[in-house]
């Protein structure tokens, strides 16, 4: 396997964010800053670590339209983005917020090690998580390579870009690689991921790991071969196969603990710690049946996200799990460490 990881700033211009996308955000939130109080009683604030008009942000602003219908009080919902390394700004302004039940925040973590040291459970309480999203692996078609094989002979490492680290496009694409002794170069440090596809679209990288929802509401282009999925159901897209069906015991085992199970986590709602019980128990439920309800399942279909519900008992039993395997973490640390 040859990899190499390195990182540089982007000499691609940001492109243009969806504007459908863009046009929603100012529709929920004019100013992108909320209050929390309305003429009308309380407000509920979703606190999103990412810019507008990405799937992190659609996803919180889809669940918005819908989610006061399930709470007491039926409180305006409104969605305030604080994009910042990687959602960490956002991370720490949520675990200063006051504990009251009136902001809530859609976290990411993606790597496993990250995670495990970020003491998530110490700071807060799980509300839930709409759900793993199926990832694929996309090669541009100049780069000439259309299957796991052409990869695996590609005359030098393809190049995959990510806009930071630890994100799904940095993270998916070498604990893939890793695991299936596929060669690999990783050009970190774009802007965006705006830039990312620019960079994709212009030859400057050959490849791109990304969620199925980065995909529809940020990258979509007609010269893309999938060449490989992270998702055990098949994707109607892309009649390509899952890494976990062709890698060996000891790829399965990253892959498992690097991507699968940490897939629920990518996307995931939180309260700081010491919010009162029975307001945590409320906006859970609210979550599950906001996530059940099927109007907001036909907003999030005309949205292309996917939804798979996984609930705070789950996720915490994936912590748990991963608490278990110091060995694999270890590994996993070493392949995602910037070169």
């Amino acid at each position: 396997m040859r990899l190499h990881v390195t990182a540089r700033r982007a000499l691609v211009p940001l492109a243009t964010a969806l504007a459908a996308l863009a046009c929603a955000a100012a529709c929920n939130s004019p100013e992108g800053v909320a209050s929390d109080t309305t003429a009308g009683g309380s407000k509920l604030r979703i606190i999103v670590g990412f810019r507008a008009g990405g799937p992190y942000d659609a996803h919180a602003r889809v669940l918005a339209r819908h989610l006061g219908r399930y709470l007491p009080g039926h409180p305006d919902v409104i969605v305030e983005n604080m994009p910042g390394a990687s959602g960490a700004i956002a991370t720490r302004h949520l675990a200063q917020t006051r504990a009251d039940g009136l902001t809530i925040g859609l976290l990411s973590h993606i790597g496993a090690a990250e995670l495990l040291e970020s003491n998530v459970l110490g700071s807060f309480e799980i509300l839930g998580s709409p759900g793993p999203n199926p990832q694929v692996v996309l090669f541009s078609g100049r780069s000439g390579i259309t299957t796991v094989e052409a990869w695996r002979r590609a005359p030098r490492p393809p190049r995959f870009g990510s806009n930071s680290t630890p994100t799904p496009p940095y993270v998916t694409p070498l604990v893939a690689a890793a695991a299936l002794g596929l060669p690999i170069q990783m050009v970190s440090g774009y802007a965006s991921f705006a830039d990312v596809r620019l960079a994709f679209e212009t030859g400057e990288i050959d490849a791109v790991g990304l969620s199925l929802d980065s995909y529809h509401t940020q990258f979509q282009t007609a010269d893309v071969h999938a060449v490989l999925r992270i998702s055990a159901a098949p994707i109607r897209e892309f009649d390509v196969p899952d890494a976990m069906s062709i890698a060996d015991a000891r790829g399965r085992e990253l892959l498992e603990t690097g991507i699968y199970l940490m897939a629920p986590l990518v996307r995931f709602f939180v309260v700081p710690r010491g919010t009162p019980a029975d307001r945590v128990a409320s906006l859970r439920e609210a979550l599950a049946k906001t996530w059940a309800d099927p109007q907001f399942l036909t907003d999030a279909r005309a949205t292309q996200l996917f939804i798979d519900p996984v609930t705070p008992d789950a996720l915490e039993k994936t912590l748990a799990m991963l608490s278990t395997r110091p060995a694999i973490i270890g590994d996993l640390r070493a392949i995602l460490k910037p070169h």
